[in-house]
């Protein structure tokens, strides 16, 4: 049983890879006729819908094979501070777009991890605070201590937060509560977690809000 799931995942996985080609040129034919001088407005208001649908399914399945392969973590010692810092400016004009404050806590420690992995991961929590967060709001990246030899990496919001009930429904693919998520997004990171051995939990951040907390974590020998 386990093989044949293998080789359904390598399959499905498969099939959206091609999938991604035809597309492509979908996408491409549309952007064409789009631009073309007697193309009336009609016609141009429809290729943009179907720009906007394959770039759309086009993201799902690039999100999709993201998700299918399997996760080989290659553990080193890691800066928090830079990892957040690249997130950061990756996330800028989302961030200034909805004039968020992003709060990063000094002296972020170094941690043993997969910096490629790592970055995907908080990449995926703070673009999911980002769209949870109302405009004018407020994200934070802290750490403390745990047990003395570990820590614990917390991504809070000011948001509406996260029902009690669907605080372990939000990380099974394809469950999202925004309206333009994927679904794979908090799925990819619960995989990220578990690979390096990790633990991570949705929490209510008081006094609204949600924290993203990820534990267990080994910190990098000095």
């Amino acid at each position: 049983m386990n093989t044949h799931l293998q080789e359904l995942s390598l399959a499905a996985a498969g099939l959206a890879h091609e999938t991604r080609n035809p597309l492509n040129i979908i996408s491409g034919l549309a952007q064409m006729i789009s631009k073309q001088n007697d193309a009336s407005p009609e016609i141009r208001k429809k290729s943009k819908e179907i720009i906007n649908e394959t770039d759309r399914v086009t993201v799902q399945l690039n999100e999709f094979i993201n998700y299918s392969r399997p996760r080989e973590v290659r553990p080193a010692p890691v800066a928090l501070g830079e990892v957040v810092g690249e997130v950061s400016r990756a996330l800028q004009f989302d961030l200034e777009e909805k004039i968020l404050r992003l709060r990063v806590q000094e002296k972020l420690p170094s941690i043993e991890a997969d910096e490629q992995l790592l970055r995907q991961c908080l990449f995926n929590l703070l673009l999911n605070a980002v769209q949870a967060a109302d405009r004018g709001g407020e994200i934070e990246v802290a750490w403390y201590r745990e047990n003395g030899r570990g820590a614990v990496i917390e991504i809070r919001d000011n948001g509406p937060g996260v029902p009690s009930e669907q605080r372990q429904e939000i990380f099974k693919p394809y469950f999202t509560t925004h309206q333009k998520g994927t679904g794979l997004g908090l799925a990819v990171v619960q995989q990220i977690v578990l690979a390096h051995g990790w633990e991570i939990t949705c929490l209510p951040n008081e006094p609204r809000g949600a924290i993203f907390r990820i534990s267990h974590v080994k910190l990098a020998a000095a």
